[in-house]
């Protein structure tokens, strides 16, 4: 499971807490969606709270695919609850999965902009991948950089970051952003290739060769490493 869906999950239990919710996210961290939504079925008689029972189902068919479902569940959530920011955050993501591009964009706005609320650095990222998706570059980058100040952990948006600083040919500040990820994650492959390609397009082969070369090593097999191959070979 990704690390945002997890992230997602944990959210999404604070508001359904019962016995009942706890064995439904069992289920659902083995991937067992449809044991995990007999589960839910059953949690409004155990005292767990409507709104996030409803969240929780959301969450569940969204992990498993049923974009439109999860949508109706976020819905009723926030029906019953509409100060629900778990539910109002997952509701954005569900909308962006679903190419609800603007829609997306305004829960997700709204969750970020919410003081109360402690998922708004997560909101501003997802924020910034709605916007990215629309065109809106520029826009992305400030969110990004918004997400990092409401949440200095998500090192996710300083990887995102650096990628688009790199597509506009802004290399030394994609650099800087890959350089920053890798002191948390010094083995990073996709964070160290990026950096390696943004290098040879700045004319630094030493410095492309040096982490371009720890690619291969440290995962040889994988897709990052054919992309690296191919920019080793011009140098051999």
């Amino acid at each position: 499971m990704a690390a945002t869906a997890l992230f997602l999950l944990l959210a999404a239990t604070t508001a359904s807490s019962s016995s009942v919710c706890d064995r439904s996210v069992a289920y659902i961290l083995q991937g067992h969606y449809d044991a995990a939504l007999q589960q839910l079925n059953g949690a409004k008689s155990n005292g767990a709270s409507p709104a996030g029972v409803e969240n929780l189902r959301g969450l569940t068919l969204l992990l498993a695919g049923h974009v439109p479902e999860a949508l109706t569940s976020f819905d009723r959530a926030l029906q019953l609850d509409p100060k629900l920011s778990e539910a109002r955050l997952n509701r954005g993501i569900a909308r962006l999965r679903a190419g609800q591009l603007q829609d997306a964009s305004n829960d997700l706005q709204s969750v970020a902009n919410d003081e109360s609320s402690s998922l708004r650095g997560d909101a501003a990222y997802h924020n910034a991948i709605v916007l990215d998706r629309l065109g809106r570059t520029q826009d992305a980058e400030r969110w990004l950089e918004k997400a990092m100040q409401l949440d200095p952990t998500l090192d996710a948006a300083l990887l995102y970051l650096g990628m688009l600083r790199e597509r506009r040919d802004d290399l030394q500040g994609a650099g800087r952003a890959y350089l920053d990820y890798l002191k948390a994650h010094p083995d990073s492959v996709i964070a160290l290739l990026r950096f390696g390609v943004s290098a040879q397009k700045a004319g630094r082969a030493d410095a492309a060769k040096s982490y371009l070369r720890r690619v291969v090593i440290l995962a040889p097999d994988s897709a990052e490493a054919v992309e690296a191959r191919k920019y080793l070979v011009m140098w051999e």
